[in-house]
């Protein structure tokens, strides 16, 4: 076996502006930054490339993994927003995703069967963060959002997949039927600390063959 290798692997997702005039979704996308939306559902989606350390059977151990954002999320009119961190070894269908948030689960937890979406893996799933942002009720005018709950639900598995799928989403709050007149999201990062090494040969093989198994239940 390979000598360990720490490693800190990172993504780097932009800051998005998103205002509109229609209270159940944005319209103007001005300074979307390659960010997507379904209604007034906000989503990004990128990935971390290991296919370097893949071609050389070298599987990625996470030690831990956080968040990094650069400001305060910012909504005039609006109330706040809930906010889902996902990386994982497989990609993220967004609609199946907003139908496990509809019906108070997330990727990687017990689906219900009216949900009508397939069941995650949890070892798939090696990072989750759910966070909740409110107006600050001191300076409402300035429209400045401030976290009032964040938890984490990844499983930190070990991984030989050759790409990490990224997805961030961000949920206005609807009061009374209105999202606000803008939203201003905070660039941001994901970062994952850990270490590469070679496992032995049969465990990388199911490891492997776990992850094509997988990824192809999509």
């Amino acid at each position: 076996m390979s000598e360990e290798m720490e490693r800190i692997l990172r993504i780097e997702i932009p800051s998005c502006y998103v205002s509109t005039k229609d209270p159940e979704a944005w319209d103007d996308f001005e300074f979307a930054n390659g960010w997507s939306n379904i209604g007034n559902v906000m989503y990004w989606q990128g990935s971390i490339d290991l296919s370097g350390y893949a071609m050389e059977r070298k599987t990625f151990y996470p030690v831990t993994a956080f968040t990094q954002e650069a400001q305060s999320y910012v909504s005039f009119g609006g109330s706040g927003q809930s906010v889902f961190y996902l990386v994982s070894s497989i990609p993220t269908d967004i609609n199946n995703f907003l139908t496990q948030i509809v019906w108070a689960s997330a990727p990687g937890f017990t689906q219900p069967s009216t949900a009508n979406v397939p069941q995650d893996d949890w070892t798939s799933l090696l990072f989750g963060q759910y966070e909740i942002n409110l107006i600050n009720s001191t300076l409402p005018a300035l429209g400045i959002c401030q976290p009032i709950l964040t938890r984490q639900f990844g499983s930190l598995s070990p991984t030989a997949a050759d790409k990490l799928y990224v997805t961030k989403v961000v949920f206005p709050a609807v009061i009374a039927g209105e999202v606000g007149d803008s939203l201003s999201i905070p660039s941001s990062r994901i970062v994952l600390p850990g270490t590469i090494k070679e496992e032995p040969k049969l465990e990388y093989m199911m490891r492997l063959k776990r992850s094509y198994e997988l990824a192809n239940q999509v």
